[in-house]
């Protein structure tokens, strides 16, 4: 939904805050300050007296004139997929208050926790920011200014691609970044001549991705959040969503009250549990029996929908015969839920129909993942739930923009729209980019451009192991984490290992993330910081995991010394001398206009239409 509101017609609005603000322009005491003057954030300084580097030096905030313009600025939360709007108060280019947007169909005026908590990402008194950008030197991080940071990453990383190819490099993107930087991403590393590229979504909803797009051509959630309110039955299973995705429960909960049947099968009681009709425990792990136990008493009773299967489902007929042999004792022995709860829950999906389900990472983090969001899109296409409204499987992913990411950002294995890594997928690209095809291919090593690159879970095989066991010339060299902390993956003994071993480590990031401190537990040297400026400095827009797009207008200018994610690839192009390709500056035609080494989010966006 590309609804924005001006500037001047919100600060003419109606909205309750912004009365409240053009009425009432006193002094507040916020929940920093309360908390201040109660004495609760005491262990404040106890806390970052443990980090392994000072960055957090008190910052001169400005503070919003009593008298200054008050504007109201469109946004999205950036805390999980659901896409809650917002309305930012900012007066005097201070963030001075926020409201959830009441006429957005996804938060319908609401905000959780999480989201209430977004302005604190504006706030420059106690903030938590990385403020310029460091060097480690002697184990300690230093302040250096952008242009030597530019030219000495840039220096290293073109002399390891000159020694070892632009394979010894990996660059790890982010689900943070709105489309435009995620798409610009992408390109910029095939660019500097590499696939070795990935985001978030590798360790999140990949294996959704594979399950859902073998099942039925597509990786995405199939209907919409506020859709849910046309269900006549739920089931979760995978997905906390009460506590992960508390906003999308506003649905689910106004489904409730026109009397839709809410299922939760979970190891825990949850939250979301709690307000469930029927709540299953079973044994984790065993989400694939628990479904074809249900499936069992679908076919057993007739309820599939026979007519909806001959039309549009191939191969039915042998799953149905894979299922037979899960009978009832089989389940409960497997699952360890009694036949009648599954059995109630098969009931329930087939007698109240159109039917939903929901999963998340309580089914993607398995090592069968990929077989268990299969299993849950076969028991919907049996009950002929899939392109209808109130069905359909809804996926619920994680970060804000993870679904544009994977649709158009850094991906090791495809080009913006789900192109592959093949040369035609190139050619198309060149010719969207104002590039050339020639140029181009040049750019990488012989044959591998045409190859998949390494992936985030993988990149520490691609320092650590023998060089015959990786598909490439080169072990990795250099190691770029823009917008992603590797404290949400396994491995983390390794992974120190391999940042001990690198020549290179640069974090791009509005915050000093676990990959900081990671490297500086095993390196002296050979590390920088460069600050990033949040999604709240820029504008971009964004895809929830429905696939709306909205988009976020900028709320306030970049805080400290940050920079938008955009300026800093073009810098970083500058230095690899590709800046040009970069914007599509070739035959006196010029797709992406740069200001003040910023490229224009919105020209960004009419290239990716383009493709």
């Amino acid at each position: 939904m590309l609804v924005t509101r001006k500037a001047s017609a919100a600060a003419a609005g109606g909205s309750r805050l912004m009365r409240n603000a053009a009425t009432r322009l006193v002094g507040t005491m916020d929940r920093r300050t309360f908390l201040k003057r109660s004495g609760l954030t005491v262990g404040t300084g106890a806390f970052a007296s443990q980090l392994p580097f000072s960055m957090l030096g008190k910052a001169e905030a400005a503070n919003a004139a009593k008298d200054g313009k008050i504007q109201v600025k469109r946004t999205v939360c950036t805390h999980c997929s659901v896409g809650c709007a917002i309305d930012a108060v900012v007066e005097n280019g201070v963030w001075t208050k926020q409201e959830p947007v009441f006429d957005s169909p996804l938060n319908l005026g609401a905000h959780c926790a999480k989201g209430a908590s977004v302005r604190e990402h504006g706030m420059t008194e106690h903030s938590h920011r990385l403020k310029y950008p460091m060097k480690l030197v002697n184990g300690k991080y230093q302040k250096i200014s952008w242009e030597q940071a530019i030219n000495e990453v840039g220096d290293k990383l073109l002399a390891i691609r000159k020694e070892s190819g632009p394979d010894a490099t990996f660059w790890v993107g982010s689900s943070k970044h709105n489309n435009e930087q995620a798409y610009l991403m992408c390109k910029f590393v095939r660019l500097f001549g590499t696939n070795n590229t990935d985001h978030q979504a590798r360790i999140c909803h990949s294996t959704t991705v594979a399950g859902v797009a073998n099942t039925w051509g597509y990786g995405a959630m199939t209907n919409s959040y506020n859709d849910m309110q046309n269900a006549k039955a739920i089931w979760f299973m995978g997905s906390n969503a009460a506590e992960a995705h508390p906003v999308s429960m506003l649905h689910v909960l106004h489904a409730k009250e026109k009397g839709a049947k809410i299922i939760v099968a979970d190891p825990r009681f949850t939250r979301t549990a709690a307000k469930a009709d029927h709540y299953v425990r079973f044994r984790s792990g065993t989400d694939i029996p628990m479904i074809y136990g249900v499936l069992y008493h679908v076919f057993k009773n007739g309820w599939e929908d026979k007519q909806y299967i001959n039309d549009r489902v191939y191969g039915m007929d042998k799953i149905r015969d894979e299922v037979m042999k899960w009978t009832p004792d089989k389940v409960t022995e497997a699952t360890g839920a009694s036949e009648q709860d599954i059995y109630r829950i098969a009931e329930t999906m087939a007698k109240n129909r159109p039917s939903s389900v929901v999963w998340c990472m309580g089914q993607t983090q398995h090592t069968i993942g990929n077989a268990m969001v299969r299993a849950f899109c076969i028991l919907q296409l049996a009950l002929g739930n899939i392109g209808k409204m109130g069905g359909g499987a809804n996926i619920f992913r994680g970060h804000d923009n993870v679904q544009g990411a994977t649709d158009i950002g850094p991906n090791p294995d495809s080009l913006p729209g789900y192109y592959g890594v093949a040369e035609g997928s190139f050619k198309h690209w060149a010719r969207v980019w104002n590039v050339d095809f020639d140029w181009l291919k040049s750019q990488y090593p012989p044959g591998m451009m045409t190859k998949p690159g390494m992936t985030v879970s993988r990149w520490i095989d691609g320092v650590l192991e023998k060089n015959e066991l990786i598909d490439q010339d080169s072990n990795l060299r250099a190691v770029i984490y823009w917008g992603h902390a590797p404290n949400s993956q396994t491995r983390g003994k390794e992974m120190v290992e391999a940042m001990k071993k690198l020549d290179l480590l640069v974090v791009i990031d509005p915050y000093p993330s676990a990959s900081a401190a990671m490297a500086a537990m095993v390196r002296k040297d050979g590390v920088y910081l460069l600050p990033a400026a949040t999604q709240f400095e820029t504008s971009g827009s964004v895809t929830a995991s429905n696939r709306s797009l909205q988009w976020r207008e900028k709320v306030i200018e970049p805080l400290f010394e940050s920079k938008p994610d955009q300026t800093i690839m073009y810098l970083l192009a500058k230095k690899f001398g590709f800046a040009d390709q970069l914007v599509g500056n070739k035959g006196g035609k010029q797709n992406i206009k740069v200001t003040n080494n910023e490229p224009d989010i919105e020209d960004i966006t009419r290239e990716f239409n383009r493709g």
